[in-house]
């Protein structure tokens, strides 16, 4: 199965390797799979980095530098911590161990139920005073 998802692909202008498999409505192609009467599925660029790189621990996802969810070509594709990728929404990319602006993760805090960065959180709480005291002002 791995081997079928990792080579059933046309190669496009960007040099992607746009899986032939169907895509679900979240816009990644799937791949399934029968075995001892039982139907098992996974995506197809997860199948295609377990074939060429083995299993995917726990804890970790597979990422997609290209950002073309149908992409199988290895060489676009990452692994990386399920919160990290998670952090990445949007097309956005920055370099790992930091947030947005370039802050360390190690400024990471659990702030109100989320994970935030404490400098930039409290530049917006800076910003928001500053703008809230004008307007009283």
């Amino acid at each position: 199965m791995a081997a079928r998802a990792a080579t059933r692909f046309i190669v496009d202008e960007h040099g992607c390797h746009i899986s032939t498999y169907s895509v679900a409505s979240h816009g990644y192609a799937q791949v399934g799979w029968h075995t001892d009467g039982r139907r098992y599925g996974s995506t197809a660029h997860r199948a295609a980095w377990t074939y060429a790189h083995g299993q995917i621990p726990e804890g970790m996802t597979i990422d997609h530098l290209c950002k073309q969810r149908r992409c199988v070509n290895i060489e676009h594709l990452r692994m990386l911590e399920n919160f990290e990728n998670a952090r990445r929404t949007s097309g956005r990319d920055w370099p790992l161990g930091q947030c947005i602006n370039g802050h360390p993760d190690s400024e990471l805090v659990h702030w109100g139920g989320k994970w935030k960065c404490r400098p930039c959180t409290l530049d917006v709480q800076r910003r928001y005073r500053a703008r809230k005291a004008a307007r009283a002002a």
